[in-house]
């Protein structure tokens, strides 16, 4: 019956997606497609063609993107604790998250190549920002998501901070942690990208910019569609992880362990 309901789910957006290809592949044999939109045949060529070339490159960017993603993770953690349990410092964390979230990346990072050079530090320097953003906001919105039942309970059960923190608080912003979590995995993935544009030795972003320095366009969708791909798969690799984690019943956990 699940997977039932998993296939109704799934099949009326596989069915509006092989429309949509079919119609793309029909205006291409009857000649309607600019030059710079390949027909899903040839996109599926170049995938089969260059799928050497393309995880070669692929693995690069993953390298890349996985650690921008943990050290964004690890800095919105911690200073979204030090903005939970330090009040003062809480809007200038705010506005530091904010401020970074407004860097125009793929400006910055030809500066951070000047002062890095086009190792894999930039990238993961780019990644890491890039997903930064979406940790903080549900990192920030989550521990303030108490509901006011569950902070008198606490108080009713004589909790400690730490006790309120860890049997109240964080199980209560497990959602919009990984709410956050979902949307960085992919963003930091599309950094690591905007990185490589600027200069590297090797990753998807330079195999799409040497595909388009040479005009071959249908390397250039084949790079996308596996961009898209990872991204998509980052996410849900994160929503399964989500599923496993996310299964705290607050009030009665905390009613057990206090």
């Amino acid at each position: 019956m699940r997977r039932m309901n998993l296939i109704l789910k799934v099949a009326p957006a596989l069915a509006t997606m092989l429309v949509f290809l079919a119609a793309v592949q029909m205006l291409w044999f009857a000649g309607r497609l600019p030059i710079t939109v390949a027909p899903p045949s040839a996109i599926i060529g170049a995938l089969i063609s260059g799928n050497g070339a393309l995880w070669f490159h692929l693995q690069t960017t993953l390298v890349a993107a996985l650690l921008g993603f943990a050290v964004c993770c690890a800095a919105a953690i911690i200073l979204t604790l030090v903005a939970h349990f330090v009040p003062l410092l809480r809007d200038f964390i705010n506005n530091l998250a904010v401020a970074i979230y407004a860097l125009p990346l793929i400006a910055l990072a030809p500066t951070l190549v000047i002062w890095f050079g086009t190792g894999p530090t930039v990238r993961v320097i780019i990644a890491a920002l890039a997903g930064f953003y979406p940790v903080m906001v549900g990192c920030l919105q989550g521990l303030q998501a108490t509901e006011s039942a569950g902070r008198e309970l606490m108080r009713v059960l004589a909790a400690s901070p730490w006790q309120r923190f860890r049997l109240l608080e964080l199980p209560t912003a497990m959602p919009f942690v990984f709410s956050g979590l979902k949307i960085s995995a992919a963003s930091a993935f599309l950094g690591a990208i905007v990185a490589e544009w600027t200069g590297a030795e090797r990753g998807l972003g330079m195999f799409m910019a040497y595909a388009l320095f040479s005009f071959n366009v249908p390397q250039v969708w084949a790079a996308m569609v596996v961009c898209v791909i990872t991204a998509l798969a980052s996410y849900l690799a994160v929503a399964g992880i989500e599923r496993v984690v996310v299964t705290w019943d607050v009030p009665e956990q905390a009613r057990g362990a206090l």
